[in-house]
């Protein structure tokens, strides 16, 4: 199901049938190494992340989406929220193959992604967390509005700094 749509991209609900190409973003050690643990995924990983973003979708009404080229339908990356909080608060994840890098395609899903969440979700406040030396995520979502609020350790215990941006009237 179509979640968005910006110039270049649309943006879906993941599908059982996106694995394949899912498994190429996830089990990609470069791709993934500012990824949770900084470990890439295996298969049966990527498929699971596939149903609890299903799932997701079923309980909040966003979740991890695709990111597919409109010029060929191509699943090319992945963009959404994880982690909704009682309080509205939920985190933007976005994740590109890397022959897509540099085309500003990750900012035009990010922000496309944020006005989804604020505006027609209800959430009340979008977080990034970064790796300190991703300085390519940190200005995608500068761009995108969000602004630098802390530097913490994660759950993994790895640095990460914290952006966000809050919704109208917030």
């Amino acid at each position: 199901m179509k979640i968005l749509e910006t110039n270049r991209l649309v943006l879906r609900q993941l599908q059982s049938e996106d694995l394949d190409e899912f498994y190429k973003i996830c089990g990609d050690p470069e791709i993934m190494r500012y990824v949770g643990d900084g470990q890439p995924l295996s298969r049966e990983q990527t498929q699971r992340w596939i149903k609890k973003s299903q799932e997701n979708y079923q309980k909040y009404g966003f979740g991890c989406s695709a990111v597919v080229a409109k010029e060929d339908a191509y699943l090319i990356g992945y963009c959404g929220f994880v982690n909704p909080t009682t309080n509205g608060e939920a985190e933007i994840i976005y994740g590109f193959k890397k022959q897509y890098w540099g085309q500003g395609l990750a900012s035009e899903a990010v922000k496309a992604m944020l006005d989804f969440g604020l505006e027609r979700c209800g959430l009340r406040r979008v977080i990034a967390t970064i790796d300190p030396s991703n300085q390519a995520s940190i200005r995608i979502v500068e761009k995108c509005g969000m602004t630098y609020c802390e530097q913490r350790l994660d759950e993994h215990h790895l640095p990460e700094v914290v952006y966000a941006i809050a919704g109208a009237g917030y």
